[in-house]
């Protein structure tokens, strides 16, 4: 069964500009938690245990992100709330799963995989792309499902009209 992930977090994000010139897309939030904990929450749903986060030296905020103690602890020592608390156990968890790799210069998905290499356990894994999320549905699951009963590689798409994308600027 597929236990590890690797999420490719380096890119540079211009289709969310201006907003991705201060914080990475991955971490905007959306419904009170970032777009990575949505991601991570489905792929653990599904049974995921390690993660394995491509990021470059412009993404540090990702790891600071998930690997901030001191600032929770001296925040928790000031402020007994029960909130903060539950979102740095939270944080915790994370932490015992996520691994980091470096790709600093942008040479593709399949020079970020190799990067990988030393840390993937098995000649499977999972390949989640943090561009997209789907709410309501836990796609990693289907996936998952699909490879445990096929013993075959996956991949997942969705046929979507042309009219419907752009990468054209909008002004």
């Amino acid at each position: 069964m597929l236990k590890q992930a690797i999420i490719p977090l380096a890119g540079l994000g211009t289709r969310l500009l201006p907003l991705s010139s201060i914080t990475p897309k991955e971490l905007l939030p959306i419904n009170g938690k970032s777009n990575l904990e949505h991601i991570l929450d489905e792929c653990i749903d599904a049974g995921i245990k390690e993660f394995i986060f491509i990021i470059s030296k412009k993404k540090e905020s990702i790891k600071k992100y998930f690997f901030n103690d001191q600032f929770y602890k001296s925040l928790l020592l000031k402020k007994k709330d029960k909130r903060i608390n539950n979102v740095y156990i939270k944080l915790k968890k994370y932490q015992k799963m996520i691994k980091f790799v470096y790709q600093n210069k942008p040479k593709g998905t399949g020079d970020a995989i190799l990067k990988c290499k030393n840390y993937l356990k098995h000649s499977h894994f999972l390949m989640v792309f943090p561009d997209d999320l789907i709410v309501k549905k836990n796609c990693t699951k289907e996936m998952m499902l699909l490879h445990k009963k096929t013993k075959a590689s996956i991949i997942e798409s969705k046929k979507v009209k042309k009219k419907k994308i752009s990468r054209k600027e909008m002004l």
